[in-house]
C-alpha cells in the first residue's frame, strides 16, 4: 500500500504540478527507474521515477506494516543526468 499526507499532496500540486497519485502510478508502472538511499535523511530511501520526460526523486519511508509512505517529490538535475531524461543538456561543442 502506498500512502501520503493529504496536505503535502495539495502543496505538491500547487507548487510542483505533480500529485502523489501521479507518483504512485509511476511507481507501479514501467516509469520506476531505481531506488536509492536518501543522502540527506537517514532511514529514508527514495524512488527515482521518470515523469513528464524528466527524472524525479521521491523520498519515502517503509512503515512497520510494510506500507510505503511518500514524503515529497522533486525534480533532480543530478539524477536526470545520471539516468537520462529527455531534457538532458546537450554538448554544444
Amino acid at each position: 500500500m502506498i500512502q501520503w499526507n493529504a496536505e503535502k499532496d495539495l502543496w505538491l500540486q500547487e507548487h510542483r504540478a505533480v500529485s502523489f497519485q501521479d507518483i504512485a502510478s509511476c511507481i507501479l508502472s514501467d516509469n520506476l527507474v531505481d531506488m536509492v538511499e536518501n543522502p540527506s535523511r537517514g532511514g529514508q530511501e527514495a524512488f527515482v521515477i521518470r515523469f513528464r520526460d524528466y527524472i524525479w526523486v521521491v523520498p519515502f519511508v517503509l512503515e512497520k506494516d510494510d506500507s510505503i509512505f511518500l514524503k515529497t517529490a522533486y525534480l533532480s538535475r543530478k539524477m536526470n543526468a545520471r539516468f537520462g531524461g529527455s531534457h538532458e543538456t546537450k554538448d554544444r561543442s
